[in-house]
């Protein structure tokens, strides 16, 4: 073709076109937009306009014709370009409104004749032994085929069967195996529903969660049992329940070896505590610890191997007599495990031990569950020891669910070392913790003196100087008695005797604004302001309260009569550690 398409920013095309001309005759030049190369395009974005290809014969025969034409002719010309143009771009709008109506008003024809090709396709496809589900309808290649609007004849259908066979072996093909694969899964699911609620009856905890993976062999154990085995692996839609009673004592035997294994890690750690310090040491050092355990896990093989290899000749009474002896020995009250978690530091038996474990500390092991909660220490064990001899018990016979009942209405052991006024009814872990507390806040007051920062005693420069701190909860070196247990009647009269004593403190008149004043009064306005402990390292002091209540802390605490002026001050602070009262 001699002609030839030039790019519109070319004003003069290679053709000696006068600018003025070019501007006047190029909106009637026949065109076509394209998009120029990244490389030609210089600075910000391109108008639309810009970007156009000009058929070069056209410009040619429009300049002759404009340039040959005097001024005023020339603007009739213009005039007769322009509405030539507009009524080009209006018939090619009503040509395209035209085809959109067309089509719009054949959606119903079209979409019937599409439906009467596909169900001709299908009724074909059915005769050759296709089932419907094998349709790839999603598949676009396969609605290209069948949904057209063509008619079917013998001709088109010999074309596009070959195709449909292709396409319809592979969507077969798929549907298959993920027909297989669901009923491999519903199998498994039946399983695993099958041997949780054994491995649940097995262990015989008193609640429900999740716990039960922790403690019993897995899920992906019981699959590799050769009884069990065979019904994953049989192409069935899933496990009835006649089937799995066929297998259910193979299961049993497993969870009950796999809970037994478990009690005797409890048991084990219980009477071993050192267990514990070993396990914090380890986390101490990262680098050494994960060398460590490797090591330990698998000297630990061979012995576990040999353990499973007895446990094969056992029959299930055995098992069950060495699981109900363990629970025996974990069930006693002295069998205690303390949690070391945050802030946790309470006390508990087995078997709550897991479940505050595993719901409050997220322990997804019994690896993790025994390094968060430790058997109690020498020291915690002789305080049950001696808080069941106060109660006039047995410490090697008396059983936790003796002394412990899970409903927090139900206190009735109260402190016999703290003033009768201010004691609270606990639960026997509450009282065992009480006691720890007050421990490790004389312990940590104790260190405070010995080394005492000036901002603890900011008022106390010499060390001769520093107050006497009193442990009233010692229960090594004395034998004074530790606790009682209150009838419903006694526990009424206490605590009608508590109600009085703290309406008296409420109108307590030492305790007020006296003291502060000025700045410091204007500061604090909005807090109730209390007397606090002076003799106490700042850190390690009672909570701010009245008077009385705190006459009771410096008699105890420290071993004195409370003189006012010089032990206790009105200030608003609030301690981190503060003793308990």
């Amino acid at each position: 073709m001699a002609s030839e398409w030039a790019v519109q920013n070319d004003r003069q095309l290679g053709l000696n076109v006068k600018y003025n001309t070019w501007q006047e005759i190029r909106s009637f030049c026949k065109s076509s937009s394209v998009s120029a190369p990244r490389r030609y395009r210089r600075g910000g974005h391109r108008g639309r306009n810009e970007d156009k290809h000009i058929y070069v014969d056209e410009v040619k025969k429009l300049v002759a014709r404009y340039e040959a034409l005097p001024r005023a002719k020339a603007e009739g010309y213009l005039s007769q370009l322009r509405a030539k143009r507009n009524y080009h771009i209006e018939t090619g709008q009503d040509m395209l409104q035209w085809k959109s109506n067309q089509l719009a008003s054949r959606a119903e024809d079209i979409a019937a004749e599409e439906s009467a090709r596909f169900e001709s396709i299908k009724v074909k496809l059915l005769e050759m032994g296709w089932d419907e589900k094998d349709f790839p309808i999603t598949n676009k290649d396969f609605r290209d085929l069948v949904l057209k609007d063509q008619k079917l004849t013998p001709k088109v259908w010999q074309n596009i069967k070959p195709k449909l066979e292709l396409l319809l072996e592979a969507s077969r093909a798929d549907r298959l195996e993920r027909e297989r694969k669901q009923r491999q899964s519903n199998r498994e699911s039946a399983i695993r529903k099958f041997y949780s609620q054994i491995g649940r009856e097995a262990m015989g905890l008193p609640f429900e969660g999740p716990f039960f993976s922790t403690f019993v062999p897995s899920f992906e154990e019981i699959f590799t049992l050769p009884s069990i085995k065979p019904l994953l692996e049989d192409d069935t839609e899933t496990v009835t329940e006649e089937q799995w009673i066929e297998v259910a004592p193979d299961a049993r035997l497993l969870a009950l070896t796999g809970w037994r294994e478990t009690l005797k890690r409890f048991t084990s750690h219980l009477e071993n505590g050192a267990m514990s310090s070993s396990n914090e040491t380890h986390k101490e050092v990262e680098g050494a610890a994960s060398a460590k355990t490797e090591t330990k896990a698998e000297t630990k093989t061979e012995p576990e191997t040999e353990t499973d290899t007895k446990t094969e000749t056992q029959t299930e009474e055995e098992i069950l007599g060495s699981i109900d002896a363990m629970k025996t020995k974990l069930s006693y009250a002295t069998s205690m495990f303390y949690c070391r978690g945050g802030y946790c530091k309470r006390v508990w038996w087995f078997p709550n031990n897991i479940k505050h474990a595993r719901l409050y500390h997220d322990c997804n092991s019994l690896n993790e569950l025994l390094d968060q909660q430790p058997p109690l220490q020498p020291e915690g064990q002789e305080l049950v020891k001696r808080l069941l001899k106060d109660l006039g018990l047995d410490p090697e016979t008396v059983k936790a669910s003796e002394i412990h009942t899970e409903d927090q209405n139900q206190k009735t052991y109260l402190c016999t070392r703290c003033h009768e006024k201010t004691a609270k009814y606990m639960t026997f872990p509450e009282l065992i913790e009480h006691y720890l507390n007050v421990k490790r806040w004389f312990d940590n007051v104790t260190e405070a003196i010995r080394n005492p920062p000036d901002s603890r005693y900011p008022s106390r420069a010499v060390k001769k100087e520093l107050p006497m701190i009193v442990n009233d909860h010692d229960w090594i070196s004395s034998d004074a008695l530790l606790v009682r247990q209150d009838d419903e009647e006694t526990r009424k009269i206490v605590l009608e005797l508590q109600k009085a004593f703290r309406k008296e403190c409420l109108t307590d008149p030492a305790c007020d604004t006296d003291g502060i004043g000025g700045e410091d009064l204007e500061n604090h306005s909005w807090r109730e302001v209390l007397r606090c402990c002076k003799l106490c390292p700042r850190t390690y002091a009672p909570p701010p309260c009245n008077t009385r209540k705190l006459e009771f802390h410096i008699r105890s605490k420290h071993g004195k009569e409370p003189d006012l002026e010089t032990d206790t001050t009105l200030e608003t602070f609030y301690s981190l550690n503060e003793c308990p009262l």
